[in-house]
């Protein structure tokens, strides 16, 4: 297992170590709609270069291990609220996280991209507050999805779920600080669901 760096980071220094970018620079969800639905919209091909771009980013300025996404590989990239950023792409072969750590700012959309090697089989099951859990996701090798909840609820858990592939996850969440089993496991949730705690970052590793 990797060492995964855990600091508390705040302010200007956030943004700089945890590579935020601003939301013009990189794809949002759309404007949330009266229904308060989940969404799900799978990413373009421009959409992924440009999540897979932001990761060469990280990895150029030496915030992140890896340069390859070789082999079974899950990205992921989140969207916070507060800051109205999105912070940078951190994939299953690195090490750090994504979102934000010590500045009390919830998740409220998230991408995430399967590599196009090594066929994983990879499910994505989201639970937002004020609205429950929305309907599970799978994503093909090579394609990704964007996940949202359109009355703009924050993020609260989120299930990982592999008919061939292990993972190891954790959340930062609201008040409480980061929550995981340390196992890993094929089927298994992080966050956390009747608490009224929203994620404000999260880690995959498989």
């Amino acid at each position: 297992m990797r060492f995964r760096a855990l600091t508390a980071v705040s302010g200007l220094t956030a943004l700089t170590l945890l590579g935020m970018v601003p939301v013009a620079q990189a794809a949002e969800p759309s404007a949330p709609a009266a229904n308060g639905v989940a969404k799900v919209k799978k990413m373009s091909p421009e959409e992924i270069q440009e999540m897979l771009a932001a990761r060469a980013d990280a990895n150029t300025q030496g915030v992140t291990a890896g340069t390859t996404a070789e082999g079974r590989v899950v990205c992921f990239r989140a969207h916070v609220r507060n800051a109205n950023m999105w912070t940078s792409t951190i994939c299953t072969d690195q090490s750090g996280f994504t979102g934000s750590e010590g500045r009390n700012d919830p998740i409220d959309a998230v991408y995430f991209y399967v590599g196009p090697t090594g066929g994983m089989d990879f499910n994505v099951e989201t639970h937002w507050a004020n609205f429950g859990t929305a309907p599970e996701a799978h994503i093909a090798p090579g394609d990704g999805l964007m996940m949202w909840n359109s009355n703009g609820s924050a993020l609260e858990a989120i299930h990982l779920r592999s008919f061939n592939q292990s993972m190891m996850a954790a959340a930062h969440v609201k008040d409480v600080g980061w929550k995981g089993t340390g196992l890993r496991s094929y089927d298994q949730w992080i966050g956390s669901i009747g608490e009224n705690r929203w994620m404000e970052a999260f880690w995959i590793d498989i």
